[in-house]
């Protein structure tokens, strides 16, 4: 993984700063140097003196600001869960004051702009959720459930008013975490054909597309 993909994990600042993780700050840049590697190698084949010569320092400082590997995974969620809560916060106050569907396209937009800040993260989830304890993998679990209700509500809200024929709202809002994730687990492919913002306008098409159709 590139340095500058690593670096999308500090691109939330603001949450990386209620965690009391300043850029710079060597306990996040041990997060940072841990996340790349659980995505390359795994959770499970990652240890806590690779996690400590990937940060440039020793095991033993390491332990200075971490007890374990699981620590640090914790740790790595932690900004997950964050930047999801602050996702949710940022669409709540923004969607109120629209109608449905203008609503729907702002609400995508800002979920693809997180996917692709946010990118490491994103890849997490859909990597490394089977390999993590019970309860960190609930916890990611339950992170996601929060992302999926918001969708399904926004899709519920113009069902009621006419706009859209889907019927299963609760597969609708997972397909549309699916697809908003593509350009992190697609990126191979799509960063060669496309920048962010057309993929976020071809993406949004195709699934008011099929919201506007009821093809589920």
């Amino acid at each position: 993984m590139s340095s500058k993909n690593l670096d999308m994990l500090g691109s939330y600042q603001e949450v990386a700063d209620k965690l009391g993780q300043q850029a710079g700050h060597k306990k996040w840049e041990i997060v940072k140097a841990a996340a790349g590697l659980f995505i390359r190698k795994g959770t499970l084949n990652t240890g806590v003196r690779d996690i400590a010569e990937a940060s440039g320092i020793t095991v033993g400082t390491l332990y200075h600001y971490f007890k374990s590997k699981d620590d640090i995974i914790t740790a790595f969620l932690d900004f997950a869960v964050m930047g999801t809560n602050e996702f949710v916060r940022m669409t709540t106050e923004v969607l109120a004051k629209l109608q449905p569907e203008e609503a729907m396209k702002r609400a995508l937009r800002l979920y693809m702009e997180y996917t692709n800040e946010a990118q490491s993260i994103v890849l997490f989830w859909h990597q490394e959720t089977r390999n993590l304890p019970p309860d960190q993998r609930k916890r990611l679990m339950e992170n996601d459930m929060v992302l999926a209700s918001l969708f399904e509500k926004l899709i519920e809200l113009g069902r009621q008013q006419g706009i859209y024929k889907i019927k299963d709202t609760a597969l609708a809002a997972h397909s549309i975490i699916v697809l908003g994730d593509m350009w992190a687990f697609r990126r191979w492919w799509l960063g060669r054909r496309y920048t962010s913002d057309q993929f976020i306008e071809k993406q949004t098409e195709f699934i008011l597309h099929g919201l506007y159709n009821g093809s589920i």
